[in-house]
């Protein structure tokens, strides 16, 4: 079980017993439909949905990229779509505003300087909104070398910040993990998000490994709140196992018209996840 813990708008994360949170990506294309998919994951019982606003047709996506102000005033009406959609849901979910470059499995092409002046330029913009509408927590990705710097940004409104690292091809070696799981809580991070590719399974092995050890008890863990996660169908047992300390796990739900789009490889629906996890209970 973490030793640490977030609260995401009422949401614990982890959750009751130290089960994981279940996270929705809202993957678009449009605001309507991301909309629609945001109705049926709370509906579905979703604990946080993940914008992903990189797949947004009205954010940009997927043509050249834009200016910072005008791609951060873009991003910030299909953050405002969102909020209109879901308030008055009983229930509602808190949001994890995510911009996912495509350097690691999204579709902003970006640069590190492009990346980091834009989500500058869309914290600049939250700072006009009121705590409640502002999303609880930004994605950031650590490889793009603004971690502190947004960090910063973000913990002065009021706006947790997820750390995240991406290995699309395969499972660095457990000091490697390890050392960029200390790098993001060192900068600031709220979460350490790792999602990696298993080739055996013994990558995928290693990695609950590397996620036991850094959400150890008081004083031998890492600090923050953990989320780490095997790609594919190999590596889907990581993301229902809750004795090794994951803190959010992510989850797919149809939306209205019956499809599911998962974000990421071996994303599995919500009610098998959850059923998973009441199972696994340590």
């Amino acid at each position: 079980m973490s030793a640490t813990s977030l609260t995401w708008g009422g949401c614990s994360i982890p959750g009751p017993g130290g089960l994981p949170a279940v996270a929705v990506s809202l993957t678009g294309p449009s605001l309507a439909h991301a909309q629609a998919q945001a109705r049926s994951a709370i509906a579905a019982g979703a604990d946080v949905l993940e914008l992903r606003v990189d797949l947004l047709e009205e954010a940009g996506a997927p043509a050249a990229p834009l200016d910072a102000a005008t791609a951060a005033a873009r991003i910030l009406e299909c953050l405002r779509g969102l909020g209109e959609a879901i308030d008055g849901v009983d229930a509602a979910a808190p949001v994890l505003l995510t911009c996912r470059t495509a350097a690691e499995g999204g579709q902003a092409h970006l640069d590190d300087a492009a990346y980091g002046a834009l989500l500058c330029s869309v914290l600049d913009g939250l700072a006009d909104w009121p705590l409640e509408h502002r999303p609880a927590a930004i994605d950031l990705e650590v490889q793009r070398g603004c971690l502190r710097r947004i960090c910063e940004q973000a913990h002065g409104l009021g706006v947790d910040v997820v750390a995240s690292f991406h290995d699309f091809e395969a499972t660095p070696a457990d000091e490697v993990l390890e050392g960029v799981l200390t790098r993001m809580a060192s900068e600031g991070a709220d979460l350490a998000k790792i999602a990696v590719w298993p080739t055996s399974a013994d990558d995928v092995a290693r990695l609950l490994g590397v996620c036991a050890r850094a959400t150890a008890g008081a004083g031998t863990g890492l600090g923050v709140p953990v989320a780490a996660m095997s790609m594919g169908a190999l590596g889907a047992v990581s993301r229902v196992a809750p004795a090794f300390g994951t803190a959010l796990t992510f989850a797919v739900v149809p939306d209205g018209q019956g499809q599911s789009r998962a974000s990421a490889p071996g994303q599995l629906p919500l009610q098998d996840v959850r059923r998973c996890l009441e199972l696994l209970r340590a």
